[in-house]
């Protein structure tokens, strides 16, 4: 599995807090992560691999996965660093729906975003690819846009995408 390392560092951070974990829980696990400098330093070698994006919107699902919670709406963090938003985990979740094909899966996200553009950050085409992972693992499409943490591009990736 990609994200195996991100779901053990989230897991190992998460482990690290006190308990009952409020519905900040995300934010919590990565300003540990933030704070501790051995997990920091994993958390950097994911970001080189997989990229930021994915290693904070996968933490946020390994992390309302391993509670059972979830959060349909971003609000933007205001302790960690290491992310510009996360969903507050307010809910029990739903169960997977079960892996999909990628036809479906980009059938799927193009509908909701079709339905949903006018609320949404026009940053989530940035984000496409992960997008799609996402939902083909068989996350609900409601969930995976909430979870896609809208940063902004770094200059670099920015400048390739327009060549």
């Amino acid at each position: 599995m990609r994200t195996a390392g991100v779901k053990k560092l989230v897991n190992t951070a998460l482990n690290n807090l006190p308990t009952p974990h409020t519905e900040d829980v995300i934010e919590d696990v990565f300003l540990e992560i933030e704070n501790e400098q051995a997990l920091r330093t994993e958390y950097d070698d994911l970001c080189r691999q997989l990229g930021k994006p994915a290693v904070n919107t996968w933490g946020g699902y390994w992390i309302a996965n391993a509670l059972g919670k979830t959060g349909l709406e971003q609000i933007p963090s205001k302790r960690s660093k290491l992310i510009h938003s996360y969903s507050q985990l307010t809910a029990t979740a739903t169960a997977s729906t079960g892996k999909r094909k990628e036809p479906e899966a980009l059938e799927l996200m193009s509908a909701y975003y079709q339905e949903h553009k006018g609320r949404l950050s026009p940053n989530i085409r940035n984000h496409r690819e992960l997008i799609v992972e996402m939902i083909v693992a068989g996350l609900p499409v409601e969930q995976v846009f909430a979870m896609v943490q809208v940063e902004p591009m770094p200059p670099q990736a920015s400048a390739q995408r327009r060549r």
